[in-house]
């Protein structure tokens, strides 16, 4: 009997071992963003993550400085973000003067939806002659977008109006509520929105066909020393991409949805729509899209940032990931 407690145990321990390696197998992610999408929701309740043995964490952060030098220095190990971020910091144009190499490897939002509000003594685009506008960063965020929307109004960045920073929605809000500035441009529910009190001035979708935000970005040494774990993460994001779009899945896309927004429906209506908005929402399979980058590039020659001849968004993508993850999904 005591012969046979070694042999017992030993084949014990081969029995428990592959457990323990499967238990212990999932590589832990750390993202920077500024906000859940909705397909960062899907992928997790789903277990798609779990299912490419991720355990995931989501630092949402309050500004574009935040996340970028996070981003850098190592404390996120991919972000999400719009694809102006990505290109500022990129060429040394972000907070900071150094370059940096960075790739964007997965594509988000086709479209953007931010919406001008004012004071409402601005009762047209003459009176924002001479004043001060919220913005999340000067030399990137949606800095660029508003200073495009305003040059179609005939008003020229930095000589017609000024600039502030003041970082995300809440602070960009709160400077207007303060008399700061008198108006910015902002991504809310309507329902949200109405309860300012700032009346809209202008809507970006009525300037801008296309627009890269929400993508997937790395620093490209990063992706090259863990490539089969961002196939991975790639992978499970373009199955809740997919899962997403499919209309026999909208009930209980809109019931997973439903504690992310408080509860609301409407909440979760606006969250699941605005993903799947065939001309806003996510480009199909969380495709990388070039001609919202181009758009990008384009948009930071408006603010001085880039001349000609522009850069083109290959500079700042490599698809091989998304390519080889696409391959390995299973019909």
């Amino acid at each position: 009997m005591k012969a046979l407690k070694p042999l017992i145990l030993l084949v014990a321990g081969i029995v428990f071992l592959p457990f323990c390696l499967t238990a212990g197998a999932e590589d832990k992610l750390q993202i920077g963003a500024f906000n859940r999408s909705a397909v960062d929701i899907i992928a997790t309740e789903k277990g798609f993550f779990k299912e490419e043995n991720i355990a995931l964490t989501m630092n949402l952060v309050g500004g574009s400085v935040e996340l970028m030098r996070n981003f850098i220095n190592g404390r996120y190990d991919l972000i999400q973000t719009n694809a102006d971020n990505v290109i500022a910091w990129a060429e040394g144009q972000g907070e900071d003067p150094q370059t940096n190499d960075f790739i964007i490897f997965l594509g988000g939002y086709s479209g953007l939806k931010q919406r001008l509000v004012v004071l409402p003594s601005i009762k047209s685009f003459d009176d924002i002659k001479g004043k001060v506008l919220a913005v999340d960063d000067p030399r990137t965020g949606y800095a660029a977008v508003l200073a495009f929307i305003l040059k179609t109004k005939g008003l020229t960045f930095n000589k017609d109006y000024t600039v502030k920073p003041f970082g995300n929605n809440s602070g960009r809000l709160q400077a207007m509520g303060k008399g700061e500035a008198v108006g910015a441009l902002i991504n809310l529910p309507e329902e949200d929105l109405k309860k300012t009190g700032f009346p809209v001035l202008a809507r970006s979708e009525d300037y801008l066909p296309v627009y890269a935000r929400g993508v997937g970005a790395a620093r490209r040494d990063w992706a090259a020393r863990n490539e089969a774990l961002l196939v991975r993460y790639i992978r499970a994001l373009v199955r809740a991409t997919n899962w997403i779009f499919d209309p026999k899945n909208e009930a209980e896309a809109l019931d997973i949805l439903l504690p992310p927004n408080r509860n609301s429906a409407p909440r979760a209506k606006a969250m699941y729509q605005d993903v799947v908005d065939p001309k806003l929402g996510f480009t199909p399979g969380s495709r990388i899209d070039i001609e919202g980058i181009r758009m990008v590039i384009q948009l930071r020659e408006v603010i001085g940032l880039m001349k000609p001849p522009l850069p083109s968004p290959q500079k700042y993508v490599d698809e091989r990931f998304y390519k080889k993850a696409i391959s390995s999904l299973t019909p």
